[in-house]
């Protein structure tokens, strides 16, 4: 009985160091050691979130402090700023914490809204568009929150304003003129799209014209803003005419993609 006690207490300081690990983790996220951040931190809790472990309880200590302003919020608004790989490796946690929800529900209405709420002001007030750092290595900001959206779009605890709310956020980070994305930012971004479109919520009348205001966008005065902002929207529409021709999903949208583009880039479509 003795030795059965032990075991069982073994057990649990195993289980209390392994959470207590995770709280290191989540607090040393943003770590500027790329290789402890990225390979070891994150691969860790891709690993151990989605699995049983940490348990229900344990998952809902962790959100509040992925959530809050050391964390998915860390000074905000900044751009070329250490500061983003906390924001950008937090919002990377979120997925995970989906994945293990659609496992075992474990989040309620409310935490999922609460999600929401974060999520969208990150990604609205997110100014730094950094891809790869090479001496820092990924910032990837805006990759990791389209994958956020992305799960998200797929929760039925989202509504139809929701959805909107979504492809708005897409629309504002598509049409930058800071800098060309080059890290696969518009595949991701694609993603929540997809997501969008299979909740069969919006009109084909909404949406058209969602497509077709990427045609209307307003050119900045600038040649280098107004280069990188083209190329942005190009890259976007093309991604998202090919993948919707591969998932073959509201294939009438394609002809409407088609004709942005052309009114987009007429130097090469006319």
């Amino acid at each position: 009985m003795v030795k059965i006690t032990n075991c069982q207490n073994e057990l649990v300081n195993r289980i209390e160091f392994k959470f207590h690990l995770i709280q290191e983790m989540i607090d040393n996220i943003g770590s500027m050691d790329a290789q402890l951040r990225d390979e070891l931190i994150y691969t860790t809790l891709s690993h151990w979130i989605p699995g049983n472990f940490p348990t229900a309880n344990e998952l809902e200590q962790l959100l509040p402090v992925v959530l809050d302003n050391n964390h998915l919020l860390f000074k905000l608004g900044e751009t070329n700023i250490d500061s983003v790989f906390t924001r950008s490796f937090s919002m990377l946690v979120i997925p995970l914490l989906f994945m293990r929800h659609k496992e075992s529900p474990f989040l309620s209405r409310e935490q999922i809204h609460q999600i929401k709420e974060k999520v969208f002001y990150n990604v609205q007030n997110e100014q730094d568009y950094r891809g790869y750092d090479e001496e820092k290595g990924w910032a990837h900001a805006i990759a990791h929150a389209a994958d956020a959206l992305d799960d998200l779009a797929q929760f039925s605890e989202l509504d139809k304003n929701d959805l909107l709310i979504i492809l708005d956020l897409l629309y504002e980070k598509m049409t930058i003129t800071d800098r060309i994305y080059s890290y696969a930012e518009d595949e991701r971004m694609v993603n929540s799209v997809i997501s969008v479109l299979n909740r069969k919520v919006l009109s084909q009348t909404y949406v058209e014209q969602w497509i077709q205001s990427f045609g209307d966008v307003e050119i900045n005065p600038e040649f280098l803003p107004a280069f990188k902002q083209k190329n942005n929207i190009k890259n976007f529409l093309k991604s998202l005419y090919f993948r919707i021709k591969f998932y073959k999903v509201d294939a009438d949208l394609c002809p409407i993609i088609e004709h942005t583009l052309y009114k987009v880039e007429k130097v090469y479509y006319s």
